[in-house]
């Protein structure tokens, strides 16, 4: 990674003057470009009013960039509220029905879990947990639980909870051959790990942008594959569903025939904005962020090891920006002035634009805790 450009991106990262900050997981701080783009946003509205076609213009433009991302048409990709949205959307439009079977990974985050719930007792659905085995889960196990009952397979890419990485490839590939849908909470590798569309199966892709890519919340993705889009329910309607949005004047109930039927009128503007301008910060080290986090991820994983006292519950050999630990009590950190997280364990979540010696002062507060 080139080091002046690294470092560039580090003089407008404010927190880095303040703290260790490894927390990407639960949220990214942001960038002062995005900060600016945000308050710009904000001061236009306050001093011009609103400019209607210059706000929609940024969501098709980041639309694109999205779609570029993962290599997709930008027909397949609408904008909601946040991940839980896109998993409700799941629950709510896939035609599922009484006893049909709904496979998910056992410790996910909530949002991915609480909507499979909602139709189990309201639709008559059957769901099934599969149970990680020594810290980790893969495709392999998750196929195995498969029945003829199983009709959709919803999972975290990345887990939330201690960085388990799922084969998505070969997970959507069986569930393309068995005509299985095929559900992806993306919101831990996207802007990290990367995805090419054109090559891997999902029906449904959903992620925020508050964590990996560096952007606001309050505003999320989807990705709707084209060979399903037409036998999911549309569940929410408005005028921003149309194929011709922007007609006010007349009434023409004619659906959108691309992703965007499900979304439904304005747009958070400004988070647009925001999302816009961190994914164009990040654009120039797209290619190497996910070799940069493994490789501050080994170091990590490689000096706790040497810490007597540590145990670490994420999987060995699947290297995504999340470590999982036992063996430190929260007020430590807080007494350091480090930011990790608390679950069930230290939760530890490193960006590209740390350093390596970020991580050994890291390591060596702890080796003194």
């Amino acid at each position: 990674m080139n080091k002046l450009r690294l470092a560039e991106f580090r003089e407008n990262m404010p927190i880095i003057q303040q703290k260790l900050y490894f927390d990407h997981a639960a949220m990214s701080p942001l960038h002062d470009d995005v900060v600016k783009r945000l308050n710009d946003f904000h001061v236009s509205r306050q001093i011009n009013g609103p400019q209607f076609q210059k706000w929609w213009q940024w969501v098709e433009d980041t639309r694109v960039l999205i779609a570029n991302w993962l290599n997709t048409s930008s027909r397949r990709i609408a904008f909601l509220g946040n991940t839980s949205a896109g998993i409700n959307l799941a629950a709510q439009a896939f035609p599922l029905k009484e006893g049909d079977e709904v496979i998910i990974p056992e410790q996910e985050f909530p949002s991915n879990v609480y909507p499979w719930i909602h139709i189990e007792k309201n639709r008559g659905i059957t769901l099934k947990q599969v149970k990680y085995t020594d810290n980790c889960l893969t495709a392999e196990q998750i196929i195995a639980q498969v029945t003829p009952k199983t009709k959709l397979i919803s999972v975290s890419w990345i887990s939330a909870h201690n960085g388990n990485v799922i084969d998505i490839e070969k997970l959507g590939r069986y569930c393309k051959e068995n005509r299985i849908y095929f559900v992806v909470d993306a919101i831990q590798g996207f802007g990290v790990n990367n995805l090419d569309l054109s090559k891997v199966h999902i029906d449904l892709l959903v992620s925020g942008f508050y964590k990996w890519s560096m952007g606001p919340d309050g505003v999320s993705f989807i990705y709707v594959n084209a060979e399903v889009q037409n036998e999911m329910k549309v569940p929410w309607i408005g005028w921003a569903s149309m194929t011709n949005r922007f007609n006010y004047e007349e009434i023409d109930y004619d659906i959108s025939m691309d992703a965007r039927r499900f979304e439904t009128g304005n747009m958070n503007f400004s988070a647009i904005a925001g999302v816009q301008e961190a994914l164009q910060l990040l654009l120039p080290f797209k290619e190497e962020i996910h070799d940069r986090v493994s490789f501050l991820t080994r170091q990590l994983r490689a000096g706790l090891s040497t810490i007597p006292g540590i145990q670490v519950s994420s999987p060995n050999n699947l290297y995504s920006g999340i470590t999982l630990f036992q063996g430190k009590d929260k007020s430590q950190f807080e007494e350091e002035n480090i930011t990790v997280n608390f679950r069930s364990g230290v939760r530890v979540s490193p960006h590209f634009y740390n350093l390596e010696a970020e991580i050994d002062l890291f390591l060596n507060k702890m080796d003194m805790m």
